[in-house]
């Protein structure tokens, strides 16, 4: 793991995991994808967003021990490798995981996501609450809800720093948007959509889960749009 300062209050976990890859001419092989999760320090307090699967919870954790005392488990979706790990937190502390509303059924295990024919397991079924206002009222972030790539997809907005933690709202390069993978996303288009949201808040720093850190550019979400939107 890489523990990468991005701002006054915000580290990312850098991990990369492999995963199997086919296609007609390699049949059997693999790719490393990136996984980023992110710690917030507020205070002596310290949120985090996503978890990643559960092999990179131990680095997580002592990261965060450094910083100071976990507070609370935001999730930008409820993605095998957003939340997978989140079983493994609550095992060592005795936190609340939080995700939008929208969301929680996919969660639960009560239906499937709309693009796919199982049901989810991640150890945290019916033990994960609705996100709230009330919540952030104390706290320098903000969500803000982006469906497209799931029903229930969030983005964090940490205010202070001008940062925007995007999830797999993006798939983020050197100077460029990429929407997330077409076969794990709902609806690419109001996903495409969703993303006008760095026009709204024009974050000096966009950080997506599987990808680089990106600056923010008055043409970024315009050529994103022209490049991608159906």
């Amino acid at each position: 793991m890489n523990l990468i300062q991005l701002s006054n209050s915000i580290y990312k976990c850098e991990f990369s995991i492999t995963v199997p890859f086919h296609n007609s001419i390699i049949k059997n092989d693999a790719v490393s994808v990136p996984v980023n999760v992110w710690l917030i320090k507020h205070d002596e307090n310290v949120y985090i967003i996503d978890t990643g699967i559960e092999k990179l919870v131990d680095e997580q954790m002592k990261a965060a021990a450094i910083l100071g005392t976990p507070k609370a488990i935001f999730l930008t979706h409820g993605h095998s490798d957003h939340i997978q790990g989140a079983a493994k937190w609550l095992e060592h502390f005795d936190i609340s995981v939080y995700a939008h509303e929208k969301e929680l059924k996919y969660i639960n295990g009560e239906v499937p996501y709309p693009n796919k024919n199982i049901l989810e397991k991640n150890g945290v079924a019916n033990r994960v609450k609705p996100l709230n206002q009330q919540l952030f009222d104390q706290l320098p972030i903000s969500y803000h809800l982006t469906p497209g790539h799931s029903p229930g997809h969030v983005v964090y907005h940490h205010e202070e720093d001008n940062v925007l933690l995007s999830g797999d709202l993006f798939i983020t390069a050197k100077d460029k948007l990429h929407p997330p993978i077409r076969k794990f996303s709902v609806n690419m288009d109001e996903n495409i959509d969703s993303g006008a949201i760095v026009e709204k808040l024009k974050p000096a720093v966009i950080s997506s889960s599987h990808g680089t850190d990106l600056r923010y550019q008055e043409e970024l979400y315009k050529n994103y749009v022209f490049t991608y939107r159906d």
